[in-house]
């Protein structure tokens, strides 16, 4: 909040100061007022601070959330310049959310997005409706280090219904010895769904871990027509 307490200078006059829009003996003499008025300098740093957020969202260089409704709970997903970055429904507030968002992006603001992920929950929209079999979503993975990179990589190119075993990945990103680093690294994907991670499954044929619970797993998999690996009595319900 704005601190107060000056009678010299109103807000519109601070904040033009801090835009530059002031030239002169006002510019002056309002800078001349910074050095002894701890309300007005307060002031003048909040709205530098807002006029640096402000410029940043406008170059890009933001992180942009957005929550909606699924059959899964409150869905927040959110995304950098470059693509999507996180989705997630096990938090259980969007001020949960953005704290992450935050930790991890310390340099970047972080804005609610109302416009810009709408085609991200459109597509979400579909693929529990049973309406949509493949994501087309620019992803941004940079944060991730190179072994986790590959493996989602893998992960990412499964088909729709495609079902394959955790060795099965270690094999294709060439380090066939590394099946359990593969199970960590997909329990660790930051963009399950749109990385289906729920479509790797262990040697033996049991469904292994999922993030949040393994009847996520299962929902994901009734979804795209995989009951053959779910015992009768574990079926999900159909939404």
């Amino acid at each position: 909040m704005m601190s107060v307490g000056c009678r010299t200078y109103k807000d519109e006059d601070v904040l033009a100061w801090v835009l530059g829009d002031l030239s002169g003996p006002a510019e002056d003499g309002l800078a001349e007022h910074l050095a002894t008025c701890t309300s007005c300098l307060e002031r003048a740093a909040e709205y530098r601070a807002l006029d640096a957020s402000a410029g940043a969202c406008r170059e890009g260089a933001v992180i942009r959330w957005r929550g909606f409704e699924t059959p899964f709970g409150t869905v927040r997903i959110a995304a950098s310049r470059a693509g999507l970055i996180d989705l997630t429904w096990q938090l259980s507030n969007d001020d949960e959310f953005i704290a992450r968002l935050e930790a991890r992006h310390r340099e970047t603001p972080v804005v609610c997005d109302c416009d810009e992920l709408e085609g991200a929950e459109s597509q979400l929209h579909e693929y529990f409706e049973r309406r949509r079999r493949a994501f087309d979503l620019p992803l941004d993975l940079s944060a991730l280090t190179d072994f986790q990179r590959d493996v989602l990589g893998a992960a990412s190119q499964l088909d729709f219904g495609e079902v394959v075993t955790y060795t099965d990945i270690a094999r294709r990103i060439g380090r066939p010895k590394a099946s359990r680093a593969v199970g960590n690294a997909l329990g660790q994907n930051p963009l399950a769904i749109i990385v289906p991670c729920h479509r790797v499954v262990r040697t033996d044929g049991s469904l292994g871990g999922y993030t949040g619970g393994l009847q996520y797993k299962k929902v994901l998999l009734d979804i795209e027509g995989r009951q053959d690996l779910l015992p009768v009595a574990e079926q999900p319900p159909l939404f």
